[in-house]
This record gives C-alpha cells, structure tokens and sequence, in this order.
C-alpha cells in the first residue's frame, strides 16, 4: 500500500534486482537470456506472495519493525491472540536471516513473552521451513498458552519430533536448541521444524521426508498438549 511504501522510503521489489544488472553487462548471449528468464520468474513470485508486508493489509498489522513485521493470520486463527513474526525481507527461513534480523527477532520474542506473562500467558514460537527451492516467504507462529499448562509443552513436542519423519534419519533427529540458539544449531540449505518456549529455547528438527510435515499438524500439536 502507499502508505507502507511511504514508510519504507518508497522500497518496491524492482529494488531487489537492481544487484543483477551489473552482473548482466558482464555477460551475452544464453548467460544474459537465463538471467533474464531467472529474475523474471523471481519477480512474479514475489509479486504474488502474500507473506510480503507490501501485502499484508493495515488491519492485520500488530507491530512494523526495520527487518520483521507482526500481524495476525490472515486465515483462522488457533486461538485469542495468535500472531505471525515474518521477516520483511523475501527470506525461506529465519536461519538465512542476518545480524539485524536476529537482533531485532530476538527482541521481538522477548517483548511478547513478557506481554503475555502479564496476563498469565506463555508463548510458543513455532517455524516450519520446507520446500526451500520453491522459495516460499517464511513465517513464525506465535501461540498463547495458559502459564499453567505451558511447562507439559517441552516434553510433549519432544517425543512429538522423536516420533515424527523418517525411522532413519542421516541427521541428528532432536537438536536441542537452549544452548546456541536455532541459527547455530541448523545448517543453512536444510529444511527444518523448529519449536521455542518463551525465550527459553526448545528443540528442531531437520526434516528428512517433508511430505510428512505439515505446518497444521504442529498447531495441532499445540492444541492437544494443552486446552486451547
């Protein structure tokens, strides 16, 4: 919208491209036609994605931040109070993120906790990043849940992702992620779910089969470890 653009100083996506054409001038005849075909196919992705802030509508804004924005889902929602961290920049997951992304993440998550635990509420950070190569927007989901009940959640979605993907993995099925934080214990190019308690950490996995992971089974998850 015009008044986002405002605020981002008039940013569209051609400023995404702008990096290619030196790169084109540098090169002819099928190297320039592949480049050409390539950034078109990505500027019509990009356009249609829905996950873009450019697209999110003024309603569904919580918070605009310099690298993420918070909004509420734009389909049903969990439950009271469920909202959605995305990275502003087109990025398939949160590891591909750089400095001020995490920075400004981490904040993020550290100020909706202490949000919710004033009204008896933890909160559960959960990021599904598959399909990499389609290069789809990628998103957090931020769920309630009653204080109560939030200490069962760790070791439920624990045996939840021991039990989940392939029976024989060529990686390390449950990677606890308290100590060094998900952008140090997930390599980049891999798809992964992750799962955080407040700003406590949790545990993710690197998915083998991703037609086994479906984004609406671990909000189930969430559903059925708790009473929401």
């Amino acid at each position: 919208s015009s008044g986002i653009n405002a605020e981002y100083g008039n940013w569209t996506l051609d400023d995404m491209f702008e990096t290619n054409i030196a790169t084109i001038k540098h090169k002819s005849g099928k190297d320039v036609d592949k480049i050409v075909a390539e950034n078109a196919k990505e500027h019509k992705k990009l356009e249609s994605c829905f996950m873009c802030l450019e697209k999110c509508s003024k309603e569904a804004l919580v918070h605009i931040g310099k690298t993420l924005y918070v909004r509420v889902p734009t389909n049903k929602s969990l439950t009271k109070n469920h909202c959605q961290i995305i990275p502003i920049n087109h990025i398939i997951s949160t590891v591909n993120g750089d400095e001020d992304f995490w920075d400004e993440l981490s904040a993020v998550k550290a100020v909706l906790t202490k949000s919710f635990s004033k009204i008896k509420m933890d909160i559960v950070f959960m990021e599904l990043a598959q399909y990499l190569g389609s290069r789809k927007h990628i998103f957090i989901d931020c769920i309630p849940v009653p204080l109560e009940e939030s200490a069962l959640l760790p070791a439920f979605f624990k045996k939840s992702i021991l039990d989940s993907d392939v029976e024989w993995s060529q990686n390390k099925k449950l990677v606890d992620t308290r100590a060094k934080g998900l952008r140090r214990s997930v390599p980049q190019g891999l798809p992964y779910f992750s799962v955080e308690f407040g700003t406590d950490g949790g545990y993710a996995h690197v998915i083998e089969d991703e037609s086994l992971f479906k984004r609406y089974f671990w909000l189930g998850n969430c559903r059925w470890g708790v009473r929401l």
